[in-house]
C-alpha cells in the first residue's frame, strides 16, 4: 500500500511526491521497540535497545515549478565510522524522548535549527539496523521552512545538502560493491550534487520509492 500526501501547507501541488512506499504509521511510544521493521514489546526492559529517529525530511521549492528538497547532512568529524557521510537529520533517543515524534522534534531542531512546530509527521518507513546495531526509524517528515533558515549546528553538521527529491527516485537508483570487515557487500547509491548517498541512508531512500506525480 502506497501513502499519498495531501495539500501541504507551504508545499505548491505537484511539489511532493504523488507517492511513497512502504509508509506507516508512527508509534506513540519508544515503549515498543522495532525489530526488524516489525514493532515488538521490549522484553528486556532493563537493558533497553538503542533507538534513533532520522527524517526524510521535505522543504517546499524556493523557485516556482520547482520539486521539494530533501535535506541531507554530512556528518561532523565526530561521529566515527560514519563521519563525514551523507545522511538524515535525526539521532538517538534521549530518556525525555517519549516516542519517535519526540526525538525528532528535538535532534532536528538541535541539528537544523528547525523548530517544532513547523514540522509534520507523516509516517515512518521499514525499521533498519545500523552498521553499530542502533534500530534507526525513518519517519516522513515536512516542514515549512526555508533553507536560508537552517542553523546547522557545527559539532554535529559539517554541511547541508538540499536535494530535490526527483534525485532520488529508485530511477536514479545505482548500486556498487564493497568489503567491510571481510564481507562483500552491495549498497544502494544516489548521487547529489557531487555528493555520494549510500549506506544506510539509500536503502532509506531506496524502500520509499517515491514516485513523481506523473506516474
Amino acid at each position: 500500500m502506497r501513502f499519498s500526501f495531501s495539500m501541504i501547507e507551504g508545499f505548491p501541488a505537484g511539489a511532493l511526491p504523488a507517492t511513497l512506499a512502504n509508509v506507516s504509521p508512527v508509534p506513540d511510544s519508544w515503549a515498543l521497540v522495532s525489530s526488524h521493521g516489525r514493532l515488538q514489546a521490549n522484553l528486556n526492559p532493563s537493558k533497553p535497545p538503542r533507538l534513533s529517529a532520522v527524517a526524510l525530511l521535505f522543504l517546499p521549492p524556493q523557485v516556482v515549478g520547482a520539486p521539494a528538497d530533501v535535506v541531507l547532512i554530512r556528518r561532523g568529524a565526530h561521529y566515527g565510522s560514519h563521519r563525514g557521510q551523507m545522511a538524515m537529520a535525526g539521532g538517538r533517543a534521549e530518556p525525555g524522548d517519549v516516542g519517535p515524534t519526540d526525538t525528532l522534534i528535538r535532534e532536528l531542531q538541535e541539528e537544523l535549527g528547525i523548530p517544532g512546530e513547523v514540522l509534520q509527521v507523516h509516517g515512518q518507513l521499514p525499521v533498519r539496523r545500523a552498521i553499530d546495531g542502533t534500530d534507526v526509524m525513518p519517519c516522513v517528515v515536512t516542514a515549512r521552512w526555508s533553507p536560508w533558515d537552517i542553523k546547522a549546528a557545527p559539532d554535529e553538521v559539517a554541511s547541508v545538502c538540499l536535494a530535490p527529491w526527483t534525485c532520488l527516485t529508485n530511477a536514479k537508483r545505482s548500486t556498487f560493491a564493497f568489503t567491510m570487515f571481510g564481507v562483500q557487500r552491495e549498497s544502494n547509491l544516489y548521487r547529489v550534487d557531487g555528493a555520494t548517498v549510500w549506506g544506510l541512508t539509500a536503502s532509506i531512500i531506496n524502500a520509499a520509492d517515491m514516485l513523481p506525480p506523473e506516474m
